[in-house]
This record gives C-alpha cells, sequence and structure tokens, in this order.
C-alpha cells in the first residue's frame, strides 16, 4: 500500500494483482506467444469488448449519482464507442487483421465456454447488484492496467512487438488502454471511496471484485488452452 492509498484501495489492487499472478497467459505470452494463440485472444475479445457496453450502462441505469453516471458515460461508454472509426472494438479489430484474421472472423467469432460463462458474470454482477459491487466489479478490469496491478497491456504491447513483428501502429490497442485505463480506473476508485460511508458497503464492492476476478481467470485460462490447442495442432 503507498502513503496515499486507503485500506480500501490497497485491498483493491491486491485482489487485481493476485489474480494477475495467477493466469497463466501473463506467465506464456512473456516469451512464448504465437500467433495462433493471439488470434484466439483477438476473437475472444471482440465479444469481450462489445458485452462490456452493456455491462456499464447496467451500471449507469442502477446508480442514483450524477457524477458517477456522468463519469461513466463520459470516460467509458463515449471514450470507448462514439469516436467515428476509432472505437476500441474498431481497434482490436485492426490488431486482428495485421495477425492474418478476416473482419468477419473477428466480428463472428464464436465464444469459447469459458467467455460465454465469464460474460455472464459480468452480466450478473453489474445488472442484478447494486450499482457500487458493479462499478468495483468493471472498474478491476481496467486496474489490470495499472502498474501496481500488472501493467497487463503495457507488457502485451511489448510482447506482440517483439514475438509477432507487430507495429506501434498494429499494437494501439494495447497501448492505448496502457493509458486510459490509468484515467478509467483510477476515477472509478475515487468514485468508490467517495460515495462508500459504510464497511458493509466497503465489503459488498471487494467481494464483488472478487468475483469480477475470477471471471477474469475464467475468460484468461480459456483463451490460453485454446491457443495452446490450435499452436500444437500446426505442429
Amino acid at each position: 500500500m503507498t502513503a496515499q492509498q486507503s485500506d480500501f484501495a490497497a485491498a483493491m489492487d491486491k485482489i487485481v494483482a493476485d489474480c494477475n499472478d495467477r493466469l497463466e497467459w501473463v506467465r506464456f505470452s512473456k516469451n512464448d506467444l504465437t500467433k495462433e494463440s493471439a488470434r484466439v485472444l483477438i476473437e475472444q475479445w471482440s465479444s469481450f469488448t462489445r458485452h462490456s457496453r452493456q455491462c456499464w450502462a447496467y451500471v449507469v441505469g442502477n446508480c442514483p449519482h450524477v457524477e458517477v453516471r456522468k463519469f461513466v458515460v463520459t470516460e467509458n461508454l463515449y471514450e470507448e464507442e462514439a469516436q467515428e472509426g476509432h472505437s476500441h472494438f474498431e481497434i482490436l479489430a485492426r490488431m486482428g487483421m495485421a495477425l492474418g484474421l478476416s473482419r468477419d472472423q473477428i466480428v463472428n467469432a464464436t465464444p469459447l465456454p469459458t467467455t460465454v460463462v465469464s460474460m455472464r458474470c459480468w452480466e450478473a454482477l453489474t445488472k442484478n447488484r447494486t450499482w457500487y459491487e458493479g462499478l468495483a466489479a468493471k472498474s478491476v478490469l481496467e486496474r489490470t492496467n495499472n502498474p501496481a496491478c500488472g501493467n497487463f497491456s503495457h507488457y502485451q504491447s511489448e510482447y506482440w512487438t517483439r514475438q509477432l513483428g507487430l507495429s506501434k501502429d498494429d499494437t494501439e490497442f494495447w497501448w492505448m488502454h496502457d493509458s486510459v485505463d490509468q484515467i478509467h480506473g483510477d476515477g472509478s476508485l475515487k468514485l468508490l471511496e467517495k460515495y462508500l460511508t459504510t464497511d458493509a458497503e466497503k465489503q459488498a464492492a471487494l467481494r464483488a471484485a472478487e468475483e469480477s476476478m475470477m471471471a477474469w481467470q475464467i475468460y484468461f485460462d480459456g483463451f490460453y488452452y485454446e491457443g495452446i490447442r490450435r499452436s500444437n495442432a500446426r505442429r
């Protein structure tokens, strides 16, 4: 915990960092990344990116606080979707096409069972729980890109460039998340700290964060093992 962090913020970050340390993908992608496994990630992330906006909309719909709603709409829904030709999905698709996937393969990729299960978990956490449980569940996914929590996208941009021969333009999806999720994740955490006033609320938010990271591990394990299977099939 840094000197500036509250106990609540430190607990949130520990949940994220512990999950990052468990991910097989993190270990594998450092030096053993293959085009086959990278393509699987992109196929599965295409479903996640489009599903994510629905989850954010549930958080907005459940939240009574204007400040929180404005933040989510501006920093997540608008920033991720409304910039013509520059939505997060479009940037992901460009990275996939640089790896040899067609746009149709990305848009119409079949979600793995693990992807479906994870998305159903995030849907339940944001639709059927309190607004702050939903915000906690979504914000920890962004905090995976915080330096204290694993710096996921920062390292992926380096790994994909070094091992797959992609350019900085090709990997914009990763380095963009490395920067914007610092704003998103920090902003959401500050709002949770501001509006959660009881221990019961904070504990509920932390539990939702834990469940969200359980889904994150299931999601990543799915395309890690599918990527290994496809890579071995080509040998």
